[in-house]
Formats: structure tokens, C-alpha cells, sequence
């Protein structure tokens, strides 16, 4: 699996997990435990989400049409 964003924004990546799997594209949102446990101060990157290589360049355009700046925070 690749990391194809991360963000620190809980909400932010269940919302976009969300459009992934919508979309058919199977995710995995690491970390994710830690934003409950840290707050906006996670530690270690943020919360990271995982797609197969297969499905990175789908992903990536599908982030990008709802924000066009780069994939990561």
C-alpha cells in the first residue's frame, strides 16, 4: 500500500476516505487513533491514507479535484 495523503484533520480524512471508497477504491487510514488520542497534535505525521499502487493515480486525481494543491498537508 502507498500513502497517497495525510492531514491532521480527523474529519478531513474520514471525508475523504469516504470519496475513495465511494469511488471503489478501497483505503486504509493510519493512525487514525491517534488523532482521538492526540488532538491536532499528532505525533508521527498525522492521520496517513493507504491505497494499493494499483489504485494511487485514480486516487490522487479524485484528492485533487477537491483540492488542487498537493496531496499532502
Amino acid at each position: 500500500m502507498v500513502e497517497i495523503y495525510s492531514t491532521i484533520d480527523l474529519l478531513k480524512a474520514r471525508l475523504i476516505k469516504s470519496l475513495l471508497e465511494d469511488n471503489g477504491i478501497k483505503c486504509i487510514l493510519a493512525d487514525e487513533n491517534m488523532a482521538l488520542i492526540y488532538g491536532t497534535s499528532i505525533p508521527f505525521g498525522g492521520i496517513k491514507i493507504l491505497v494499493q499502487e494499483s489504485e494511487e493515480e485514480k486516487a490522487r486525481m479524485l484528492i485533487s479535484s477537491i483540492k488542487p494543491s498537493s496531496a499532502k498537508e
